[in-house]
């Protein structure tokens, strides 16, 4: 007998002490509890659950029951309303599970596999038996192909004589193969029942071990009295990412922001007809005034240790990681849902982990956010993203065109916008619509009520602009170790339009940070100067089909062998040392060498 076809007395008996850990007692009237208010953070969400509760007067019991077993124990709160309905005096966190199999149960489900993988066994004696059989028989018939001509030259062999061996091994070899296909149409029945039966004994095992959790709260009532209970408690299994549409009018000053949430869950629970909040926040930090303590140096004085909080978070998220796909496979048996609910899963971790690091650096900046989603909303635990709006907002913009002939020959659309709205524009992609035609993916930076910023509005095709490099007034000289480099840049702007346009102009010079390196004579027309980073930014007016020309120049004297050295291998090279250069430097020095060596 296989014996992996059965549940082995020792997961039965892990199985019972785990049912036996369950406290006794009282668990108290259970509350016909509803979810009503949600706020999910990066990585986790708090579930407010409401339910009326009658109360007696004197001392009584009620249970939120059947609750996830992956809520964190330490973040359950109770509040009991009226205030005057009673007070609670004690609320516990008490083990259960998904399913309570009695001894009687698993036996059965174990006797009824062990009854049928006997009788496949049977079976698979029986087959035996007809091998040997088979064996037995062929060896008469070899025997007998050995015997005929020893028998034929010795005496005379009466052809009925020979016809009865013929037909008796004939025969044989006849049930064997009868008898075969028999045994192997009744394993073939057998077999989707023995699987069916194993499927029932796993599941029996899984759920007895699908924990589950019941918060049980003792309320003081000097009277007979109505109130409403209210837990509040912390789960894994969700998170919500911020984007944006932002849609404009061709010519118009005004644009329409819409901010919303796409939200993905699998807390074990549909979160149906919710009041439903997102929030930057991290919901463990503690939020404290800013105090600046004394900065004492040399002193003997001991430094106080702090109190090491313990996360509660992190048991409930590893009971989460290792029960949530068995939960939600015991409450769908579909394949597909599964399959699906997997995927999702996996994405949902994904983005929980890029979106906690985004708020992350909100908190950095000392900035957090929270969001009321419009309406009430429905979202199911099978990590399906479900996306919501947060907020809508129309601000005033101030059009621009804008170009880096050096990075791209490509003039873009932009707005220059001053958020007015009362909440933050969170960071995240932004969908962009032009007269209601999708226009591609932007991203925005978070953006505070007040503040500015610059949103891509897609490619100025009536500007054409062009960047080469002037050969009459550029050249290359070395001498000895030094290397003289004189570069002259034409640029053109060309509106190709029947209206006038002006053009933000970007370009750069370079700026020396060592010695061994001098930047020179530097020209541009029409004159502009360099920022301490080197850029240059100038408005380059243009009337209709009118074609403007500009020039930037400059000149380089560094080490001829600057381009050719090996970039330092330790990345804590002295800043300022000739170790210290960027590689794209020395490949910006080589493209120059070779334009102007062509």
């Amino acid at each position: 007998m296989n014996t992996r076809l059965l549940l082995s007395f020792a997961s039965l008996s892990v199985a019972l002490r785990l049912l036996a850990a369950e406290p006794p007692g009282d668990e108290g009237q259970p509350l016909a509890a509803r979810i009503t208010e949600i706020t999910v953070y990066a990585d986790r969400a708090q579930v407010v659950r409401q339910a009326p509760a009658q109360l007696a007067p004197g001392t009584s019991r009620h249970a939120f029951v059947k609750l996830p077993g992956w809520i964190d124990e330490g973040s359950v709160r109770v509040t009991l309303s009226p205030a005057s309905a009673g007070k609670i005096l004690d609320v516990q966190v008490r083990r259960t599970f998904l399913a309570k199999p009695t001894d009687e149960e698993f036996i059965k489900a174990e006797i009824a596999v062990r009854d049928l993988a006997d009788q496949i066994a049977t079976l698979d004696d029986e087959k035996g038996v007809l091998d040997a059989q088979t064996k037995h028989v062929d060896a008469i018939r070899m025997f007998s192909l050995d015997k005929f001509p020893k028998d034929v030259a010795a005496r005379e062999v009466k052809p009925q004589e020979y016809g009865a061996a013929v037909e008796f091994i004939a025969e044989s070899l006849r049930k064997n193969a009868a008898a075969r296909r028999e045994l192997e149409k009744k394993r073939r029945e057998l077999q989707p029942e023995l699987q069916a039966r194993q499927r029932r004994v796993e599941d029996l095992r899984q759920r007895s071990q699908l924990e589950q959790r019941t918060v049980v709260v003792t309320v003081q009532a000097a009277a007979a009295a109505t109130g409403t209970l209210t837990l509040s408690s912390m789960l894994p299994g969700a998170t919500w990412e911020p984007v944006h549409e932002l849609r404009a009018s061709n010519g118009a000053t005004n644009l329409a922001l819409t901010s919303y949430a796409t939200i993905t869950q699998s807390t074990g629970e549909d979160w149906n007809g919710v009041a439903l909040a997102l929030s930057t926040q991290r919901s463990t930090e503690t939020m404290k005034i800013p105090e600046l303590h004394g900065l004492l140096l040399g002193g003997s004085r001991a430094a106080v240790r702090a109190l090491k909080r313990i996360d509660t978070f992190k048991d409930a998220n590893r009971n989460w990681i290792e029960q949530n796909g068995y939960f939600f496979n015991a409450a769908n048996p579909s394949t597909p849902l599964q399959v699906l609910y997997s995927d999702n899963q996996k994405l949902m971790l994904s983005n929980s982990a890029i979106t906690g690091r985004a708020f992350e650096l909100l908190q950095q900046r000392g900035t957090s956010a929270h969001f009321a989603a419009v309406g009430v909303q429905t979202i199911r635990a099978d990590g399906s993203p479900v996306r919501t709006p947060i907020g809508a907002v129309e601000l005033a913009a101030k059009r621009n065109i804008v170009a880096a002939p050096e990075l791209s020959l490509n003039a873009t659309h932009t707005a220059d916008i001053t958020h007015t709205g009362k909440q933050p524009l969170l960071p995240g992609k932004v969908a962009l619509y032009i007269d209601g035609a999708f226009l591609g993916l932007t991203e925005v930076d978070f953006v505070a009520s007040g503040e500015s910023f610059d949103v891509f509005l897609g490619v100025a095709d009536q500007i054409k602009l062009s960047r080469v490099v002037d050969p009459k007034r550029s050249e290359l000289y070395r001498s000895g170790t030094r290397t003289r480099m004189k570069v002259a840049y034409v640029l053109t702007v060309e509106n190709l339009a029947d209206k006038p346009a002006t053009v933000q102009l970007t370009d750069r010079v370079p700026v020396s940070e060592v010695e061994e390196i001098r930047i020179s004579s530097v020209k541009t027309t029409p004159e502009v100067k360099a920022d301490t980073k080197g850029l240059l930014r100038w408005n380059a007016a243009l009337g209709p089909k009118q074609s403007k020309e500009h020039r930037i120049e400059y000149t380089i004297e560094y080490p001829t062998d600057l381009p050719t050295r090996a970039d330092p291998k330790k990345p804590n090279a002295a800043p300022g040392s000739s170790l210290h250069f960027e590689s794209d430097l020395k490949l910006q020095i080589r493209s120059l060498e070779e334009t102007l060596k062509k």
